[in-house]
């Protein structure tokens, strides 16, 4: 409705900006300034001032003699015992073999960590040799050899000819069957 003389919108054409959104307008140079020469920061000196010596001096200087002494004659704290399960406090008198300034640890004999590093390093021993001496068959087995034994023992091959095959000690076959802890699903 109308003339198209009223309608300015249709026939202007679209004006697009000159310039990204959110971008700082540009600004006018600023006039160039005389240089100036930097400023020198202080410099490091080899001798010790006053603010040094304070420095490096204990805060705790008024600490009375007589303090001191009673802390060093009462001697390292030990702790009360506690009812929890992890706890290495004893219940009864410091053992008298251990230093009493040094950590007490447990023996070695009852220590679960030390029994576990002594148990894979004679099995790994004990593997390590019967690799290197394979005259008498294995008794450790790597994860492909007991894939060989199981697929063969699947197909009903004997016991005692996959042990041959395999240069297996006698047994390790029927050990591994026996003990449920195999049981091939699909291959």
């Amino acid at each position: 409705m109308g003339s198209k003389a009223s309608k300015p919108v249709q026939s202007a054409s679209r004006k697009f900006p000159t310039r990204a959104p959110g971008a700082v307008p540009p600004a006018s140079r600023p006039a160039a300034r005389p240089a100036q020469p930097p400023q020198q920061g202080p410099k490091a000196s080899f001798a010790k001032d006053e603010a040094i010596q304070a420095d490096g001096q204990d805060p705790d200087q008024a600490t009375n003699p007589a303090f001191s002494q009673r802390l060093r004659q009462m001697g390292i704290a030990t702790p009360n015992p506690t009812l929890s399960n992890s706890s290495i406090a004893s219940t009864g008198p410091p053992a008298s073999s251990s230093s009493p300034l040094g950590p007490s640890y447990p023996s070695p004999s009852r220590n679960p960590t030390l029994t576990a590093l002594e148990a894979r390093q004679r099995i790994q021993d004990e593997v390590q040799l019967q690799y290197e001496n394979p005259a008498g068959g294995r008794g450790f087995v790597d994860i492909e050899t007991l894939r060989k034994a199981l697929v063969l023992r699947k197909r009903g091959i004997p016991t005692s000819d996959i042990e041959q095959r395999l240069r297996l000690k006698r047994g390790v076959v029927a050990h591994l069957e026996s003990g449920g802890a195999v049981t091939p699903m699909s291959y």
